[in-house]
């Protein structure tokens, strides 16, 4: 049984289609029509019209796409995936190839999550740093004492903290101060914090206007760290994740006890697999990337 992992924003670069955009025509003619740019033209570039893969409103849903046309690739091979799983926006792409959400509803669902996100940080200013060789209750602890916030369980020894930038800069001192290594993220905000709040209320208007399908693999969320297939607890996993820490140790640890220990990185970049390795040391982890055009031998 295989268990496909979906990337979230963080992944985004020029040429990150991989070569998919004529294979996978299809995924990108309708993440086009939604957004009304090129989306095949953004991802090879990283750039189309106005549209920049270094916004976060255009990174979301191309971070999306291309991680959708990157699941045709792995369906196409025959791998009899069983169950899905995303790290943070990856839970969209999750939701389309399990059959719960259509791509185009989908792509609509994150470019109004990217564009509400992107006003509460400019609203709020923050940010976000990775916190290496620490204990969880410890950084949570220092969390609590200063309004910052964990932002992500990746791996072992391996945290996000996030948060307006006067707390962020309390937590990431303490959290330096107890032995921690603390490295500053290039992010837009404080993604994964109550500073995120205010993208709760026109994200959950927009979901009640969609229709969700039962799920046609197992689905996992990463905001829960369990198994999720009501319309309902989906909808409430999805407006909780935009405050809420991303629990991908806790996931993957589940997913690979419940299924097995072949785990695909399905999408851009190879973030989410290399987390896998640590997670679950002994795991069979394969990346979609390495099958893409661009990456193949043309003899």
């Amino acid at each position: 049984m295989t268990i496909a992992l979906f990337p979230g924003q963080g992944v985004q670069a020029a040429g990150m289609d991989g070569g998919l955009a004529a294979a996978a025509s299809d995924v990108f003619d309708v993440a086009s029509q939604v957004l009304g740019v090129d989306v095949a033209e953004l991802c090879r570039d990283g750039r189309s019209g106005q549209a920049d893969l270094s916004s976060t409103r255009w990174a979301q849903p191309a971070v999306l796409t291309c991680s959708v046309a990157a699941f045709g690739v792995l369906r196409d091979t025959g791998e009899p995936v069983t169950a899905v799983a995303g790290h943070s926006i990856g839970e969209y792409p999750a939701l389309v190839v399990a059959g719960v959400l259509s791509l185009a509803d989908a792509v609509r669902l994150v470019a109004l999550r990217a564009a509400a996100t992107d006003d509460a940080a400019h609203a709020t200013p923050g940010g976000m740093a990775a916190v290496m060789r620490a204990e969880r209750p410890v950084i949570e602890e220092i969390c609590a004492r200063t309004g910052a916030a964990l932002a992500a369980d990746n791996s072992a020894g391996q945290l996000v903290i996030s948060g307006a930038t006067e707390a962020l800069e309390q937590a990431k001192r303490l959290a330096s101060e107890a032995g921690a290594v603390v490295r500053s993220l290039d992010v837009a905000g404080a993604f994964h914090s109550p500073v995120m709040a205010p993208a709760a209320e026109p994200l959950a208007a927009a979901l009640e206007d969609v229709t969700f399908s039962a799920a046609a693999l197992d689905l996992w969320s990463s905001t829960t760290a369990a198994p999720i297939a009501d319309a309902p607890a989906i909808k409430q996993a999805l407006i909780d994740q935009l405050v809420s820490p991303v629990l991908f140790r806790e996931t993957v640890s589940g997913l690979a006890e419940k299924h097995g220990s072949t785990l695909i990185d399905v999408g851009p970049g190879k973030i989410v697999g290399a987390l896998a390795r640590r997670i679950v040391p002994n795991a069979d982890v394969r990346f979609v990337a390495d099958l893409l055009p661009a990456g193949r031998d043309p003899s």
